[in-house]
């Protein structure tokens, strides 16, 4: 840290990434703000900066423009691995913990027809479930609306008011929940494997084992559904494509699992926060009911998926003020290109509308498939939570719990304190959430119920009302300052 750099433009144009001095990314500093570290960066280096991650040099990718340029050409920019060169050399430690995501053969490491062929099934594949004329969307947000219901009335346990983690009794079971249902699971999926995506995505030293174990369940699936087909997403990922072998198709489910995992979760969560802590764009659009603008406004100030996956150029390239090499190792950052005041500058908070213009789904060949989904889920959690609850921070934001991973930017736990309103209704402006060929009351889901697609919610309602029923921890009396 007391070393000194010079910047980016007076930087030598043959400097090596590995000759150069870094400094350590996965700091305590980045686990609490990140954004002051990308600040500090983006102002000793420029757009972008070489840092250290787990002790191999890799070029962080700051600006705005810069990351849109890397993740728009990809005859330039590889995600293949077999392009980088440190790791071709045998530099790169076998443990190394970021390593045994990148083993494993999906569409997110993918190049050129290759990428083209998967990316074709999997659009194929999900189209059905995003598109909002297609009865298969239809009945598949009519579910998530009724599973956050139910996931409402559970962790109020029929009380007025209580506390709540949201991050264990509402944002993390709600991704598990659409998996089941989406994917065709036979057998209900317990919260392990969610834990296991995080796990991965944590790149902890049981990674290699979580990831093994993600790709085993989608695999066993994606065979069971060769034999016995269903109006689910792996039948249709395998009908898309039927060059693709079992083994390719669990291989994509384990990557639309681990992102639907973490990105949906952590996204209900960061929007919610947003609103308690003041977030005045935030704040306007749910008082005026524009549910999906507010998603869209987190999108921009706290992204789920802070950095991406890692890019190899395939010849020396200048980027930044830099040399960089061909094969050297590329992070494009999103939350840092959010800040770069290149695109935080042209921000309008005071709006009704929000950018669409940020990239917090990436851009280009290897933008997010999911992405509609996604928001599907999010404006339906976040809009009926609010709608249905007053909420309330349980603790000061500098105590809330975050998780220091490379990638995704969430917390570990969020507890809040609730107050149930009276009279819930429908949810003003999340027509994504709730169809308007919807004719379902909006009221909690009950026990009883038993309209389309309610069996999945009646035969798992036991085991989720034990698993939330172990995280309460009392019924704290709720004061006043609570957002409406």
């Amino acid at each position: 840290m007391e070393s000194h750099v010079p910047p980016a433009s007076s930087a030598a144009a043959s400097s090596q990434l590995e000759s150069l001095p870094v400094e350590p990314l996965m700091t305590r500093d980045f686990g609490i703000r990140p954004a002051l570290v990308y600040q500090r960066l983006r102002e000793r280096y420029g757009p972008v900066a070489p840092v250290e991650l787990f002790g191999v040099p890799v070029w962080l990718v700051l600006g705005f423009r810069e990351v849109l340029e890397v993740l728009r050409d990809e005859s330039r920019w590889k995600k293949d691995v077999r392009h980088w060169r440190a790791l071709q050399q045998g530099r790169i430690p076998s443990d190394w913990p970021l390593l045994p995501a990148y083993g494993v053969d999906q569409l997110l490491v993918q190049d050129d027809q290759r990428r083209a062929t998967t990316r074709a099934a999997v659009d194929a594949a999900l189209r059905p479930f995003q598109d909002p004329r297609q009865p298969q969307a239809r009945a598949l947000a009519s579910a998530v609306s009724r599973q956050v219901d139910e996931l409402i009335t559970v962790f109020a346990d029929g009380g007025g008011s209580g506390w709540v983690d949201l991050c264990a009794q509402f944002a993390r079971p709600l991704p598990l929940m659409v998996v089941n249902r989406l994917f065709g699971f036979q057998v209900e999926q317990g919260d392990e494997i969610l834990m296991d995506a995080w796990r991965m995505m944590d790149s902890g030293p049981d990674a290699a084992d979580a990831i093994e174990r993600l790709v085993t369940a989608t695999t066993e699936l994606a065979a069971h559904k060769r034999s016995q087909p269903g109006d689910d997403l792996t039948s249709r990922l395998l009908a898309a494509e039927p060059s693709l072998t079992v083994e390719q198709v669990g291989r994509e489910l384990y990557a639309i699992l681990v992102a639907i995992a973490d990105t949906t979760s952590h996204a209900i969560t960061n929007g919610v926060l947003e609103v308690l802590t003041g977030n005045s764009g935030a704040r306007a659009s749910l008082a005026a009911g524009l549910i999906g603008e507010l998603v869209n406004r987190v999108h921009i100030a706290s992204p789920p998926w802070s950095n991406l996956t890692f890019r190899f150029p395939v010849a020396d390239t200048s980027l930044g003020g830099f040399r960089v090499a061909a094969g050297d190792v590329v992070m494009p950052s999103i939350a840092a290109a959010h800040g770069d005041p290149l695109f935080a500058d042209a921000v309008n908070q005071d709006s009704t509308m929000s950018s669409r213009a940020h990239l917090a789904w990436g851009a280009g060949p290897h933008q997010c498939p999911g992405r509609g989904l996604a928001d599907m889920m999010v404006s339906a959690a976040v809009g009926r939570l609010f709608e249905r609850c007053d909420l309330q921070l349980d603790v000061s934001v500098d105590q809330l719990p975050w998780r220091s991973s490379t990638y995704v930017r969430g917390m570990r736990s969020f507890p809040v304190r609730f107050r149930m309103r009276a009279q819930p209704g429908p949810v003003p402006g999340t027509g994504s959430a709730r169809p308007a060929a919807e004719s379902e009351s909006a009221a909690p889901a009950k026990a009883t119920q038993t309209t389309e697609g309610d069996a999945d919610a009646d035969q798992s309602r036991p085991a989720l009302r034990r698993f939330m029923a172990n995280l309460r921890k009392g019924v704290p009396v709720i004061g006043d300052g609570m957002v409406h």
